[in-house]
């Protein structure tokens, strides 16, 4: 990602590396991974996965203009005497901690401020939504897409403009340790963490585990930052009662400070009535379906009033966000009413999205759940199946099911009544997708399945 200015004195500064060609005044435009993206002048670190050493692409960098490598050891085929000088080379010990330690020089050299938000769901949208509120009186950076690891969010935090006021960045993790080293990049000076479901089990092991990681957040958090916390989630709201940092809470229970009831969820969006300590905003709507991003909209609320914006201009900017594509989109064709949720899944989504179709889809008939597998599930995968397909069971009259535990999830709806079919690829049901007219369709599953292909052919129709 390019547009920032630092030079290589700044590099070795942040990374306490060893230059070993080139000289500390040459600058780079940016920061890449990517020799693919890579443009010129930019600095390429070069990182290390399981499939992939970034070292091996040293020359490539090279040729396509980069102005600095920062490497962990010296690739063989590298020729000094062959060099350009033009060229600095730093070597690091760890070349994903250095770009992480990169990031952190870069933001407090430009002096935003962060907000972070992490959870099992609704990271993405309660992220969206709070970049909208906190627009009305800053200029706002939010990191692109799910920019969110320990690779993506130093990326994103070194794309951010020059003239950025606020920074907001969502953060994921799938393995222990990663949220620390997240909060340590960015530190954050207020926090969201959304709520905490089965999600990433394969490699955090157990809910009380998922809990852990994502709470790391709250409580690594300096003394004066403040945390948003969602009243709803019990657990949360229990553990940080005991951090010193100030809260703010939001939710539908009744001693949240950022409160909605009277909730009502149709076909063309949701309204409810909004409680701000205790000054009530009635007939609030919002464009997004169910009691999720009602909860989404609210930590926005509360985000802009730790930031220094009022309900009013908050409930203003929600009030002008449309759904993005595959998160709980409504879409109405001559045909049919579709639900397009196939950007990601998790037990937790399921159980929202299938109440929110439960809750829009009544004046249709049929109803139809067109289900993917929930991945990362580690050994719960199969319990975790069953249950989506108990409740969609109950539901959907017919309930459509794709990938590795398709047979699970039709096997357990049609025990409760609904029609099945199950299909081990995406390919297969498409062949055989045929619905009558004024149904109402719920399409839904983990990126990785494919689905929004269901929802592109049904749109065609």
């Amino acid at each position: 990602m390019s547009g920032n200015f630092l030079d290589t004195e700044e590099v070795i500064r942040a990374t306490g590396g060893m230059l070993l060609n080139g000289d500390m005044g040459i600058v780079f435009s940016g920061v890449s991974t990517d020799t693919r993206t890579l443009r010129p002048g930019e600095l390429f670190v070069a990182l290390r996965g399981k499939r992939f050493d970034g070292h091996e692409f040293w020359r490539q960098a090279v040729e396509a203009g980069a102005k600095g490598l920062v490497l962990s050891r010296i690739p063989g085929d590298l020729e000094w005497e062959e060099f350009p000088k033009t060229v600095s080379v730093i070597l690091v010990r760890d070349t994903l901690r250095a770009l992480g330690e990169i990031a952190r020089y870069y933001k407090d050299k430009q002096g935003f401020r962060a907000l972070a938000i992490t959870g099992s769901c609704g990271k993405t949208s309660t992220k969206e939504m709070c970049a909208a509120v906190l627009s009305r009186r800053f200029r706002v950076f939010r990191n692109p897409g799910n920019f969110n690891n320990l690779i993506g969010l130093p990326l994103s935090v070194l794309a951010v403009p020059p003239d950025t006021e606020i920074g907001v960045f969502e953060l994921g993790i799938s393995v222990p340790g990663e949220m620390s080293r997240l909060r340590e990049i960015l530190d954050p000076v207020a926090a969201i963490i959304t709520n905490v479901r089965p999600a990433h089990l394969e490699g955090l092991g157990s809910m009380e585990q998922v809990l852990e990681e994502k709470f790391r957040l709250y409580a690594e958090l300096p003394e004066t930052a403040r945390i948003i916390v969602n009243r709803d989630e019990e657990e949360l709201y229990r553990r940080s009662r005991d951090l010193p940092q100030p809260r703010i809470t939001y939710g539908l229970h009744i001693e949240a400070e950022v409160r909605a009831e009277d909730i009502r969820v149709r076909p063309e969006g949701t309204e409810f009535t909004l409680w701000v300590e205790e000054k009530r905003f009635p007939g609030v709507r919002i464009s997004f379906l169910g009691d999720h991003f009602v909860r989404n909209a609210l930590a926005a609320v509360a985000a802009g009033l730790v930031f220094g914006v009022p309900p009013e201009e908050a409930l203003s900017a929600l009030a002008e966000m449309k759904p993005v594509p595959g998160r709980l989109r409504p879409i109405r064709t001559k045909r049919y009413f579709l639900l397009d949720d196939t950007y990601n899944a998790n037990p937790g989504s399921m159980y929202e999205a299938l109440k929110t179709f439960w809750e829009v889809a009544q004046e249709f008939s049929p109803r139809v759940a067109i289900l993917g597998d929930m991945l990362e599930l580690g050994d719960e995968a199969e319990r975790f199946h069953e249950s989506v397909g108990y409740m969609a069971g109950r539901i959907a009259r017919w309930v459509w099911a794709v990938g590795e535990y398709a047979s699970v999830v039709a096997r357990a709806a049609g025990k409760v009544g609904a029609q099945t079919r199950a299909y081990a690829r995406v390919e297969e049901l498409l062949q055989e997708l045929d619905l009558p007219a004024g149904a109402a369709v719920l399409i839904k599953g983990s990126r990785a399945m494919g689905l929004e292909r269901v929802v592109e052919k049904l749109r065609e129709e």
